[in-house]
Formats: C-alpha cells, structure tokens, sequence
C-alpha cells in the first residue's frame, strides 16, 4: 500500500479553532516519515509539501495560518490557565 497525504505533517496543535490534539499526541511532531511509514504499516508514505499546500491555494502573499505545519504561530500564544490564575489572585 501506498499512502499519500495531501497536506504536510501536522507537527504542532492549533490554537485558533481546529480541535487538533496536543503536540505529544501528534505523531509528526515525535516520530520522522520513515517511522510513521512503519507504524501504519504502508509500503510508501508521502507528505504534500508545505510549497505545493501554498500553491495550492494561492496563498501568493503568504497570509494564511501554517503553524500547525510548522510550529511557528503567526501571534504570542497566551497560557489561558496562567491568566485565570493570576487574574484570581488578583481579586
């Protein structure tokens, strides 16, 4: 079997509205193509590059989000949890 996936492996959780599970949940972010080959047990296995995801949709300008492809999030990313307690402590 051949497997071919029509995006790049996704290496980092979004966190600007796509349910995706954490970081260490996420295969491609703890195990390289060949290992991945391996455990879904595929003769072949082949990622869309993130180049040819870009071409794909016209994304000339570079405008839109590829972090989960990437790690590299376009804003801070904020720990709601820190927030909430600093904010408690606060009050």
């Amino acid at each position: 079997m051949h497997l071919r996936i029509s995006c790049p492996p996704t290496v980092s959780p979004c966190f600007y509205g796509v349910d995706t599970p954490t970081g260490a949940e996420l295969i491609a972010s703890n195990h390289n193509v060949e290992e991945i080959r391996r455990f879904v047990e595929a003769d072949s296995l082949g990622y869309l590059s993130l180049g040819s995801l870009r071409k794909a949709v016209a994304d000339d300008r570079h405008e839109y989000c590829y972090a989960c492809y990437t790690g590299d999030y376009p804003t801070e990313l904020v720990n709601i949890e820190e927030l909430i307690s600093a904010r408690q402590k606060r009050h």
